[in-house]
């Protein structure tokens, strides 16, 4: 099998490839929403904070709602769940372009647009994301997982690049740019009604309390997901620390259009996309773990040469690294959480996987208040560094499960049962300890007791 059939193998299975392409239009639009968020919030106050605070609202939705999301995706058909959803961000996505095609936009506004995104993601993001895993068949897992993470950083660079032509290029309002994206769920939805209604893997059903509470005690007791899933939260809230800072730093640092930072974001997803098309054939072995450490430490490095970067020029150049290292330790992590979780839990380990941008949106005006403080470059150091220590600890942490057995169950240990045995390496043993020359010598040591001693000498 060649390399290319190894990383887009799961798109062989018409049901998914359909998903891919829904999910990845759908990501196309709220990526859009993304990254015009902050602009449109820093043009109205000229505030870091701000801008952060506009976009707070969908980890307030994501935080507090999406476990319950997850609840659902394990006990109902996850069609049914995906299309609501989507016509729900579609409502909220042409609500908020005219709002701001009208002028009738302030901050307060912003932050309920992002609060409904936020919540309707978090109610049906669990059910989306643990959906491919019902799509394809174990031993595919791992790279439909990569190659859903694929479509976020194709969307990475979709949404960014059609805003920044729209914005930059031709001028044109952030709130029609809104409403023209809206248009893109006219082909998301009919995808997503072709599909099949799916019945989750549920042993028992209990109430939702308890399932939540299952949910999290599966998480907390696997010593892999565990600590896969603290690192993914730090990954997450540094990653998108640009997203809030990066106005803001064209502006004080460069003298450039707020706006231009759409091309930053641009950037980011082409160089995802870059890194996305190898690491999807590789996450699946045995290079998965040494892979997620390394983009980690690419991600601190891109950050800090992006901090340090005295031109605009520049900018735009090493934003690359940073957004392939942000792009391929996130796919990475995911990966080989899904592959490492028994079917049953995918809705609610999703969940928590989604948690983490909730949290970041949260976490957001933070890093819009330390720049406003000690300014934006300084606080993009603070995040590389925060980034590495955290990098050091996921070392320790795989070093210490490298060993255990895969649980039974998860689509990892279907590959492993799968895969067929190490031949084992036999070293030809020294002649000196090779049966063939013992035998020969054999005869010898067994005569050496038959032949004729020399008499010893009398002592007389």
């Amino acid at each position: 099998m060649n390399k290319f059939s190894v990383t887009f193998a799961a798109l062989a299975v018409r049901d998914f490839r359909r998903q891919w392409i829904a999910s990845t239009l759908a990501t196309t639009a709220f990526m859009t929403t993304f990254v015009l968020v902050p602009i449109v919030a820093y043009q109205l106050t000229g505030s870091y904070a701000a801008s952060g605070f506009a976009a707070m609202g969908n980890g307030v939705g994501m935080l507090f709602l999406t476990p319950l999301g997850g609840v659902v995706a394990d006990r109902f058909p996850k069609k049914p769940i995906v299309l609501i959803g989507q016509y729900s961000t579609l409502l909220v996505i042409a609500g908020t372009g005219a709002l701001i095609a009208t002028d009738l936009i302030t901050v307060p506004l912003l932050f309920v647009s992002t609060l409904l995104s936020g919540a309707t993601f978090a109610l049906t993001g669990p059910a989306r994301q643990s959906w491919v895993a019902e799509l394809v068949p174990p031993r595919l897992v791992p790279n439909a997982v990569a190659l859903q993470q694929m479509g976020i950083n194709i969307a990475q660079v979709l949404g960014p690049t059609l805003a920044s032509i729209a914005v930059v290029a031709f001028s044109v309002n952030a709130g029609n740019v809104y409403l023209g994206i809206s248009l893109v769920f006219l082909v998301v939805v009919p995808l997503n009604h072709m599909l099949p209604r799916t019945m989750p893997k549920v042993v028992q059903r209990r109430s939702p309390r308890r399932e939540l509470a299952d949910g999290f005690h599966y998480l907390r007791r696997n010593p892999r997901l565990r600590i896969l899933w603290v690192f993914w939260l730090v990954v997450v809230i540094c990653g998108f620390a640009i997203q809030t800072l990066m106005p803001g730093i064209l502006d004080q640092e460069f003298s450039r259009s707020s706006d231009e930072a759409v091309l930053i974001n641009a950037i980011f997803g082409i160089s995802a996309l870059a890194i996305n098309l190898p690491l999807a054939g590789l996450v699946g072995g045995r290079f998965a773990w040494p892979l997620l450490l390394g983009t980690s430490v690419l991600m601190a490095v891109g950050l800090w040469m992006v901090a340090w970067a005295p031109t605009y020029g520049l900018v735009l150049i090493l934003s690359a690294v940073a957004g392939a290292g942000r792009s391929g330790v996130m796919l990475v992590n995911q990966s080989i959480m899904m592959s490492n979780t028994r079917p049953e839990y995918f809705g609610r380990i999703m969940s928590f996987v989604l948690m983490a941008f909730g949290l970041q949106s949260i976490i957001a005006p933070g890093w819009g208040v330390i720049a406003d403080v000690v300014g934006g470059r300084e606080t993009l150091v603070l995040v590389g560094l925060v980034v590495i220590g955290a990098t050091v600890l996921m070392l320790l942490g795989w070093l210490s499960t490298r060993r255990m057995p895969f649980e039974p169950g998860t689509p990892a240990a279907t590959v492993a049962a799968e895969s067929p045995p190490e031949p084992r390496r036999v070293t030809a043993p020294s002649p000196a300890y090779s049966p063939l020359f013992a035998a020969q010598v054999a005869p010898i040591v067994l005569m050496e007791g038959q032949k004729p001693r020399p008499a010893m000498p009398s002592g007389d």
